[in-house]
């Protein structure tokens, strides 16, 4: 059976409409399903997750950007979450250092996350609904 076909696929995409998402005219560039746009404005392929709709190859470079940051903000949660169980279990200094140096990491990568929203926010203000190029996240 194929992928875009599979019972689980046609789940999510139902579960998606009955959320309250929109089911756009543009396909995810990795599977050709359909892709969604929430209710928060995110544009979501049922298989992969979050895709970006870009204008052009600078916004394209900004969503790999971002992208990198996102997946290091993830990588940075984990590793703070195996410090913590590390902690309870042998307490000390050393682990009191790894956590401050790993919130610290975690604190300059939401603040750039924070300058690239506001920027996009004032650049996307007068930008077009539908733009022609898209490029999935990783």
């Amino acid at each position: 059976m194929e992928r875009g076909r599979s019972p689980e696929v046609i789940k999510r995409m139902a579960d998606l409409l009955r959320a309250g998402a929109a089911m756009l005219s543009e396909r995810c560039p990795a599977c050709g399903l359909p892709l969604f746009r929430l209710r928060s404005g995110e544009i979501v392929c049922p298989v992969h997750g979050r895709v970006y709709i870009v204008r052009d190859e600078s916004e394209a470079s900004r969503v790999t950007v971002r992208g990198v940051l996102e997946e290091l903000e993830r990588f940075v949660a984990h590793r703070l979450s195996d410090v913590v169980r590390r902690a309870g279990a042998a307490p000390g200094s050393s682990v009191a250092d790894e956590l401050r140096s790993w919130l610290d990491v975690l604190e300059r990568v939401e603040r750039i996350l924070g300058m690239i929203s506001a920027s996009a926010g004032e650049e996307g203000s007068g930008g077009s609904e539908k733009p022609p190029a898209r490029k999935q996240s990783g």
